[in-house]
């Protein structure tokens, strides 16, 4: 399966969203709004697109579910990776798995 990634990185917004990927996988499903975003403690993490649930969680905070995601570890790690390469080096990356 061939495997693109476009990454977007993000200046002068607020919030801590630093950068957005869209991964496409063959050339035929896309997945769009893959955010790059800033922990509290300054890291980067990877974040699928989600929505909001109308349920708050046992401390009243805000609960969001996936929409898309890895389903197995192996791939999540290498995907997350690739994406996470593909925003520091500001470039794309196509590979196959």
């Amino acid at each position: 399966m061939k495997i693109e990634i476009r990454t977007t990185k993000l200046t002068g917004t607020e919030g801590n969203v630093r950068g957005l990927s869209t991964v496409t996988f063959d050339g035929k499903y896309a997945v769009r709004n893959i955010s790059i975003v800033e922990s509290k403690k300054g890291g980067l993490f990877v974040s699928m697109p989600s929505y909001k649930l109308k349920e708050l969680d046992p401390n009243g905070k805000a609960q969001f579910k996936d929409i898309a995601y890895p389903v197995t570890k192996e791939f999540r790690e290498m995907l997350y990776g690739k994406i996470m390469e593909s925003y520091k080096e500001e470039q794309n990356l196509e590979f196959t798995v």
